[in-house]
């Protein structure tokens, strides 16, 4: 773990250079450093098959990709990038004449594409020509080497072994690179559906109960409206009875322990069944879809229980309050401001007769 740590903290290290995004560094370095370890592979292959001639270029290529890594903590992004897509199309170049068209030298010229398009901030024209010159330099060597014999004479079985693991080794490299590019990405992407999701639940969501607002209320009973064609729908307006006197009391903080309890009381009852929202000071909003009126009275009965079953501890006084309940069902027949309205009469009239109860 330490070993991969110190590795880890070497090809992350910064270069030297000011005003330098490294993350194109970074990926150069992973790149040069997996190539380099291929081409040790490769190298030990050929010399002991009995082609030393190809192990040597192959140490060749083994030197200038370590060289790259050495020279991209001192070399600008660009200068690396640029080095690295220099000896790779060395590399190409050398499959194709030593081992003939059937290298994989196809696969070259993608790879050099993509990662020339995402080394750097320049203008679409710039790597549109990059794109078009890699693509003729790609048909001037077919048509050089593309007909001719390879140079160097192995078995065709070989010869398939060395394309394949070309083909494999810049599968991987273009793995890599498409992962560090779309990782990022990607998190950012996440952080930002979660920073949204955070923003729309805090504009939402009362702070002190973590009930929705009466602005989520309005919003939900709009989408209601255009639904109550087809499904029913009863709402309700309640209100803690005296809490004024409970702030004029305890104070406002023990005023808020009690919004908070009797939010708590609702939610437990309520579960994912009824829309809840604090409707303003302390009242509160509650919505019953697909409920009928009786069946919204027996949802309000259990909440009635459980309010007056919770109870706050402040200096030693147990507080504990009852609401008052104003319910309709939702007539289609009216507009929301009037509906509402129903629901809110009946609320004023529950107080007028004496507090908690429900009047319907």
């Amino acid at each position: 773990m330490k070993l991969l740590r110190k590795i880890h903290a070497i090809i992350n290290k910064d270069t030297t250079e000011e005003n330098e995004s490294k993350k194109m560094s970074v990926l150069i370095r992973m790149l040069s450093l997996t190539l380099v370890a291929f081409f040790l592979i490769a190298t030990v292959a050929f010399f002991l098959r009995g082609y030393p001639g190809a192990g040597l270029g192959n140490l060749g290529l083994l030197t200038l990709y370590l060289l790259i890594f050495l020279l991209s903590y001192r070399l600008p992004k660009m200068a690396t990038v640029l080095s690295f897509i220099l000896v790779t199309t060395l590399w190409a170049i050398s499959m194709l004449w030593l081992f003939g068209p059937d290298s994989g030298f196809q696969i070259f010229p993608p790879f050099l594409i993509f990662i020339f398009f995402f080394a750097g901030n320049s203008r679409f024209f710039r790597k549109l020509v990059f794109g078009i010159v890699t693509f003729a330099l790609y048909q001037a060597m077919s048509l050089l080497y593309g007909s001719r014999a390879p140079l160097l004479d192995i078995s065709i079985s070989a010869r398939h072994c060395v394309r394949d693991s070309c083909m494999f080794i810049i599968i991987l490299c273009t793995c890599i690179a498409a992962h560090i590019f779309s990782r990022d990405s990607q998190i950012l992407e996440h952080k930002l559906i979660e920073y949204n999701k955070r923003l729309k639940e805090k504009a939402n969501t009362d702070p002190l109960t973590g009930l929705n607002n009466r602005g989520m209320a309005m919003d939900y009973l709009q989408g209601f409206v255009k639904r109550a064609d087809s499904m029913i729908c009863c709402i309700c307006i309640c209100d803690i009875d005296h809490f004024k006197r409970v702030n004029d009391t305890y104070g406002h903080d023990a005023g808020d322990l009690v919004l908070k309890a009797v939010a708590k009381a609702m939610k437990n009852v309520c579960g994912e069944k009824c829309f809840l929202a604090r409707w303003g000071g302390e009242e509160f909003f509650i919505a019953f879809p697909e409920l009928n009126g009786d069946e919204a009275m027996d949802v309000l009965y259990r909440i009635q229980k459980a309010v007056k079953k919770s109870s706050v501890e402040v200096n030693g006084e147990t507080i504990s309050v009852t609401l008052t309940y104003g319910l309709t069902e939702y007539d289609k027949e009216k507009g929301l401001d009037e509906n509402i309205k129903d629901a809110d009469n009946n609320l004023y009239l529950g107080k007028e007769q004496g507090r908690n109860r429900i009047v319907f």
